[in-house]
């Protein structure tokens, strides 16, 4: 990512969202000042990376001007890069002026939810040599159309689909190694569909580049349960659970904290991870051993 690496083979890592936007369907903040707390806030609670968007894909919300895009993100990236902020910053944006404009401001990567819909966007990440993640989409963004979401096979559909916009990034000069995938859970899929995806999300690794997952309070969940996105946070911890051992290694979430504890207890199964920990003495709040 730029003059940044992330390393994913041990742990998967936490990114956690930042919406510079009005009107997303859960956490939001306004303005950069609040946008560099939040991203704060997030490396305190143990992120990696910060996921800053100003446009909602929500179908009850309408498209913005990337003009109005820009407005919203630069000075959230910019804001956090002059607070000193040790976390790497990513843009979700599927127009390639507006990651054009957050990269030349120190964005690290672009969270492309078009999978790579502006043939322009390849060829901006390759020229600021950023990272790029590519998921997959059926359907059109901010518009809901359930008679498009059929699908015969969709597992063999999401890894076609990110196959091929894969070798177009590679031929646009994307790095092999700053690619990752995302299956677009809720992106054109109904809830059983996002169930048959979880359920086979390991089919995912056959692409060979590492899988972010973001499934974190969506409405899939909330229509499961008949709840709304506060009241979430346990079976999105749970499809992160599923997530993370079935291969996804970075993970989009509101609930940092929570998820960073997540992960490291998973990985803390590992062979070479449970030899290598550092214990406390005792679990804090326990009375003191006796002689």
């Amino acid at each position: 990512m730029r003059e940044r690496t992330l390393a994913l083979a041990d742990e998967a890592r936490v990114m956690g969202i930042v919406n510079v936007t009005p009107d997303s369907f859960y956490e939001r903040v306004s303005g950069a000042a609040a946008a560099v707390e939040r991203a704060r806030e997030h490396a305190a609670a143990g992120a990696a990376l910060v996921d800053i968007g100003g446009q909602s894909y929500a179908h009850w919300n309408p498209r913005i001007a990337a003009e109005e895009e820009i407005a919203r993100v630069v000075p959230a990236v910019a804001g956090i890069r002059a607070a000193g902020i040790d976390l790497a910053l990513s843009i979700d944006t599927v127009k390639a002026t507006v990651a054009d404009a957050a990269l030349a401001a120190g964005a690290h990567l672009i969270n492309d939810c078009s999978g790579l819909g502006d043939p322009a966007m390849a060829e901006v990440v390759a020229k600021h040599d950023a990272a790029l993640v590519i998921m997959h989409l059926k359907g059109e963004l901010n518009v809901r159309n359930v008679e498009a979401y059929r699908y015969a096979d969709v597992m063999a559909e999401i890894v076609a689909f990110l196959g091929e916009r894969i070798e177009r990034a590679l031929r646009a000069g994307v790095r092999r190694e700053s690619i990752a995938i995302d299956p677009g859970l809720e992106f054109g899929k109904e809830p059983q569909t996002d169930l048959e995806i979880l359920d086979r999300f390991a089919e995912l690794q056959v692409l060979g580049y590492p899988i972010l997952f973001a499934s974190s309070r969506k409405s899939f969940i909330g229509r499961i349960f008949g709840r709304p996105a506060k009241e979430l946070l346990v079976p999105s911890l749970a499809t992160a659970a599923i997530g993370i051992e079935r291969g996804a290694r970075i993970l989009r979430v509101h609930d940092v904290a929570e998820t960073v504890q997540l992960a490291t207890m998973l990985a803390a199964i590992r062979p070479e991870r449970r030899a290598a920990l550092t214990l406390a003495a005792a679990m804090p709040g326990t009375p003191p051993a006796s002689n």
